[in-house]
């Protein structure tokens, strides 16, 4: 019975000793999955919202440039003018396609890319129609005029959509990492309280025996 009353304690205190290992652990990789959520929400609002964004303010400055240009330029169609004004024209729509390229590396959601579609087929469109008015010169009454106008209204349409669906995305982004960062929380306040729920679970072992490791013929024994 001493035998089996020393093994009992031994295995009291083991499972008590395994309880908090496993709490730590396991509290350890929970707290280390939360983390990383909170981490790559953090980055994506960053590089899939924030950044492209900025890109969208760019891109609707260099529409507006390019139409100033166009219309200038047919105002007083010279040789010189239209020199000048198809090397603008081209360092716009370089700056242009390096937004988009950088956009289009980003991460989007369905509705976004659908949007995103749109602005390229668009802008296509608008850049047909702008060289024809810049060879050929035609007056800003024409037909090719009027097309390309439509074709700038609804760029600006759609990248005001792109921003507004960047603004939702970037909220449901905050709002997993505000979730993310209130169960950390209470994951160590669980971790806690079950750390000082096992710390008195071992110490009333230790209490109620002096020395519950040793078996009891043992526990009397004085060493010298």
């Amino acid at each position: 019975m001493n035998l089996l009353s020393g093994i009992h304690h031994k295995v009291k205190l083991a499972f008590l000793f395994l309880g908090i290992v496993l709490t730590m652990l396991g509290s350890s990789l929970w707290e280390t999955r939360q983390l990383h959520d909170m981490n790559t929400a953090v980055a994506s609002l960053y590089q899939d919202r924030l950044q492209p964004t900025a890109g969208l303010f760019a891109l609707n400055d260099h529409m507006y440039a390019k139409r100033q240009l166009l219309e200038s330029y047919l105002a007083a169609p010279t040789q010189t003018h239209f020199h000048n004004t198809q090397v603008q024209l081209v360092a716009q729509n370089k700056a242009i396609d390096s937004l988009l390229k950088s956009y289009q590396a980003t991460y989007m959601v369905a509705e976004e890319n659908k949007v995103f579609q749109s602005v390229m087929a668009h802008l296509t469109r608008y850049n047909y129609l702008e060289a024809e008015l810049l060879y050929v010169g035609a007056p800003t009454s024409g037909a090719s005029a009027q097309e390309l106008a439509r074709q700038f209204d609804r760029i600006h349409a759609d990248v005001s959509r792109l921003t507004q669906i960047q603004l939702q995305v970037g909220q449901q982004l905050s709002r997993g990492s505000e979730v993310a960062d209130g169960h950390a929380t209470l994951l160590s306040q669980v971790k806690i309280a079950l750390l000082v729920v096992l710390t008195v679970a071992i110490l009333q072992a230790l209490v109620v025996d002096k020395h519950p490791l040793l078996p009891k013929n043992l526990k009397n024994f004085r060493l010298n």
